[in-house]
């Protein structure tokens, strides 16, 4: 008996060793990979209001046709994937993604150069922040890099853009920083191997830096989280503080955990110490639950208000099959019959009530400045437009990634043949104070860049004292 088990287990680790490193090698012919392409094209079009409201359905399809073209030999999946992904970054819509296939590129135990950067579409294009998992730092914080591998700095982030979705360059570049270590793996195939030139101050130096394996890294991040937060160093979704006599909210994420005790709590200390100026940080918030925004204007405004004028909703198939999934076992009501029953293909339009004021002890009645950048997405860039609006206070910043008439409310399916997760927007919303050509982020009333805008609005609240 004893061997036997000896040997299942030799065997099941042969099975699961094998079984992964097809997971890494699998490829795929020509012929799945047109299937997916048309599935891609299909679900696209199906499901989406108006895929081509910036680029032309014409050079789409074009695009399309060239790919199929040169769809010639086989491919891995994260080769197609490389291939495909710039269709949709032409569409310049962030919800409609294949987002980067990490499950898969990780199961490879992937080189990281271990290191957090910025990027920009404008000089100086790539920026070093700083060392990961507090590495020793080879390269200077907030070094110019004008090259890897000799590859310019501004032709890896024109790559990068190109393989990212959203309404903005900027946006795309800033998102695409988190995975620069995939694209310089894939694109340049740099095999944990780094040349960096880079500029600190008038010195330009070129350093070869030794990539760390994935694996290794994180066992590195985990003993540093045990040592410092006992397994848990991540930030919360928002946090509150005061200086100068200032207070300041940092918003992370529109989430509901904990999110009202937070509020209560922060307000409660603005109102006992009568605090006159209030800086609200949505710098990098990427969005989430836009029900949390209309519950934190409840502290800010006293008369009532919506973020939204109007949501538009196309009817298809993935739609329905979401819907259908979050009802479960449950008796659908008789909205959602009546919206099941809808013919796919078809579009309803919702006009959006204002929210009531509700009785709030610690509603904030002094100055207010918001902060906002490229990366402020989704419901944080709907709650700003509400914020300008109303005319709340002022915004200092970046013009948002997010735009103040956008789609979104994805909808999710898989490609059948590559198994490529595809996020499609399935409605379109018009915030308050939208006019139909108004496909443009919040514009600021003080322009700063992200690092200097909170310094930004302490000078403005210094200067009208």
């Amino acid at each position: 008996m004893k061997t036997i088990k000896i040997n299942f287990v030799l065997i099941l680790l042969v099975l699961l060793s094998f079984s992964t490193k097809s997971q890494q090698l699998r490829v795929l012919t020509p012929i799945q990979m047109t299937n997916d392409v048309d599935t891609l094209v299909r679900f696209l079009e199906e499901t989406h209001l108006n895929p081509y409201y910036k680029y032309s359905k014409e050079n789409f399809v074009k695009d399309v046709a060239l790919i199929k073209k040169g769809l010639t030999k086989h491919l891995t999946v994260i080769d197609f994937y490389l291939k495909i992904e710039p269709l949709l970054a032409k569409l310049q819509d962030g919800h409609t993604d294949l987002p980067v296939p990490k499950e898969l590129y990780n199961l490879q135990d992937p080189y990281e150069l271990p290191y957090v950067f910025i990027l920009s579409t404008k000089a100086p294009y790539i920026i070093c922040k700083m060392s990961k998992a507090n590495l020793p730092s080879l390269i200077p914080i907030n070094s110019e890099i004008i090259s890897i591998n000799n590859m310019p700095a501004k032709r890896i982030v024109e790559d990068i853009v190109n393989l990212n979705t959203g309404e903005t360059p900027d946006f795309r570049a800033e998102f695409g920083a988190r995975n620069l270590s995939f694209y310089l793996e894939n694109l340049y195939k740099t095999n944990g191997n780094y040349k960096v030139k880079y500029k600190f101050g008038s010195q330009i130096k070129l350093i070869e830096i030794e990539g760390i394996k994935q694996k290794k890294l994180s066992e590195i991040v985990n003993k540093i989280d045990l040592k410092t937060s006992k397994g848990n160093n991540e930030k919360s979704n928002f946090d509150f503080e005061v200086v100068n006599n200032v207070a300041i909210i940092n918003f992370r994420k529109f989430d509901w955990n904990g999110f009202r005790k937070f509020a209560d709590s922060a307000f409660s200390v603005i109102k006992n110490n009568k605090i006159n100026n209030l800086i609200i940080n949505l710098i990098d918030n990427g969005g989430g639950e836009s029900e949390v925004g209309d519950e934190f204007l409840q502290y800010l405004l006293s008369k009532p208000f919506k973020q939204y004028n109007k949501v538009v909703i196309k009817n298809s198939q993935l739609y329905k099959a979401r819907l259908k999934k979050n009802i479960g076992t449950k008796k659908p009501d008789k909205e959602e019959l009546e919206f099941l029953n809808q013919k796919n293909g078809t579009v309803d339009t919702f006009y959006v009530d204002s929210n009531k004021i509700k009785e709030n002890s610690f509603r904030y009645n002094g100055n207010v400045y918001l902060l906002v950048n490229s990366q402020t997405y989704s419901s944080a860039a709907d709650f700003a437009q509400c914020f300008k609006y109303y005319k709340r206070g002022l915004i200092i910043g970046e013009e948002t990634g997010g735009l103040i008439k956008s789609f979104g409310d994805i909808v999710t399916t898989h490609l059948p043949n590559s198994n490529l997760r595809f996020t499609i927007s399935s409605t379109l919303y018009y915030n308050v104070g939208v006019d139909e050509e108004d496909f443009c982020g919040v514009i600021p009333d003080f322009y700063s860049t992200s690092d200097k805008a909170l310094k930004k609005a302490f000078e403005i609240i210094e200067n009208q004292k």
